[in-house]
């Protein structure tokens, strides 16, 4: 071969899937920070062991979350385990009347900040009203801080704004590989067509 010429385009444009990707996870914190504070902002929230009057609404779903507050003072632990260990009652206000309270169907999770959570136990309630709800702590021993959280629809919400995480990373993930493709099928074009010249491709 006489001569060489360069390849084009320059794999240095392939570095621009790394852009995609800094913008999808972006995203994804941008996410994460409105829908979680938006869920956390809508709950109301009593130290465990206690107790807290709620203004419930009937034909809305509630879930109540047990959360951990990591200061320092213990080592890490998940809340799951902590949850076997905490029992909660709601009750009608002014009578007293028990109302039921279930397991989750699904096993929702999060952690925010200092904190981490889990989803403890779901309830309807049939009539609006203001209801007590208690949490007792029987751990037996030291630990870290206990809070439990209640509203409408959390579950549901965090599990939305992790699908929509997922998504957000999966199609940034997809552009940057495209872009990586597509960067290495034009230089082995631009490869081919530079030998049909005569010369050689560097």
């Amino acid at each position: 071969m006489n001569g060489t010429e360069a390849i084009r385009p320059s794999l240095w444009y392939a570095a621009l899937a790394v852009p995609a990707l800094l913008v999808a996870f972006s995203v994804m914190v941008v996410i994460v920070v409105a829908d979680f504070g938006r869920v956390r902002d809508s709950m109301a929230y009593a130290d465990v062991p206690g107790e807290m009057n709620v203004n419930l609404k009937r034909n809305l779903h509630y879930t109540v979350f047990l959360e951990q507050i990591d200061d320092g003072s213990f080592g890490s632990g998940s809340p799951a385990s902590a949850a076997s260990n905490v029992r909660c009652e709601l009750h009608s206000m002014p009578y007293g009347r028990e109302i039921p309270l279930t397991k989750p169907s699904g096993s929702t999770t999060f952690n925010y900040g200092n904190s981490s959570g889990v989803a403890l136990l779901e309830f309807d309630v049939a009539q609006d009203g203001i209801y007590l709800l208690g949490c007792q702590d029987y751990r037996g021993r030291p630990g870290p801080k206990l809070r439990m959280a209640v509203g409408a629809g959390g579950a549901a919400a965090i599990s939305w704004a992790i699908v929509k995480c997922v998504i957000v990373l999966g199609a940034g993930a997809i552009i940057a590989l495209l872009i990586f493709v597509r960067v290495l099928m034009l230089r082995d074009q631009s490869k081919r067509e530079i030998r049909a010249r005569g010369l050689k491709p560097v």
